[in-house]
């Protein structure tokens, strides 16, 4: 099955034998703000991929990151219930005739979630048994070892693994090389999801556009969209901004200053 702009050594969900599998799912899920779903899109576009698992006879284990509960500075993690899994899975059972089972892990105060505990092993024997139609992990940056490096990430990914026949990634969005995107994928047999190949072949589009072409790019986070503006500017005829980051390069071009532009990105737009 090769499908245009994906490269054929990709390995596709629609190939998977997952007959009674536990199936690890990564999506990105990353909508909820103060414990509210601003807005379901990312959650809606995931639905493809999930019927294509549960037409395969996959007991599906999802998991996402919401926001940054990790301080930069101290490493400490809040486990705050702004920044729970709950809404999502709320607005999947509405969806979905299926309950879903979220583990009620303890986190330390300072260090997040440190383990994965038993519990989680009686949910998946409910999952085998057709008790439960589904399992959603905490957030997955509440867990101690998702951002860590050394043992702490190791032992992490070894329970990830632990949990899981098979591992599909969804979250093209998700781009860091944390332990649920990166390090698991290479513990378990790997898939892509329906909706990273859609993104993967929007991309090849890009890389090899018709002309003329004309990018349309918005959001915030401008530290990390910078790098990939400056190479997709060399290739566009018309680039078009928008949002936080039109606001950052107006603060940068006219010396002004923009409420929510940082002086950090204001310095990278005038580079």
């Amino acid at each position: 099955m090769e499908k245009e702009g994906l490269d054929p050594r990709l390995r596709l969900v629609q190939q998977a034998e997952m007959k009674d599998k536990v199936v690890l799912i990564r999506v990105d899920h990353n909508v909820v703000k103060k414990g509210q779903i601003k807005d379901p899109y990312r959650i809606d576009a995931s639905w493809w991929t999930l019927y294509a698992i549960a037409e395969k006879g996959g007991r599906p284990i999802l998991m996402t990151h919401i926001g940054r509960p990790r301080d930069k500075k101290t490493g400490h993690i809040k486990c705050d219930d702004g920044q729970s899994v709950l809404p999502i899975v709320r607005y999947l059972e509405r969806k979905l005739p299926v309950e879903i089972h979220v583990p009620r892990i303890p986190p330390d105060p300072e260090k997040g979630i440190l383990h994965l505990d038993s519990s989680i092993e009686h949910a998946i024997k409910d999952l085998k048994q057709g008790k439960i139609g589904m399992i959603y992990l905490p957030n997955t940056r509440w867990f101690r070892g998702e951002e860590a490096k050394g043992p702490e990430r190791e032992a992490f990914v070894e329970e990830l693994a632990s949990i899981a026949d098979l591992y599909v990634n969804n979250a093209f969005g998700s781009w860091q090389a944390h332990a649920s995107t990166y390090d698991v994928a290479r513990r378990l047999p790997s898939y892509a999801g329906i909706l990273l190949q859609k993104e993967l072949q929007n991309l090849h589009r890009v890389l090899d556009p018709e002309k003329p072409f004309v990018a349309v790019i918005a959001g915030s986070k401008y530290d990390t969209k910078i790098g990939p503006l400056k190479s997709l500017y060399r290739e566009v005829d018309h680039l078009i901004l928008g949002g936080l980051m039109y606001n950052t390069f107006l603060s940068a071009k006219y010396g002004i200053r923009i409420a929510g532009v940082s002086e950090e990105d204001r310095q990278l737009a005038m580079e």
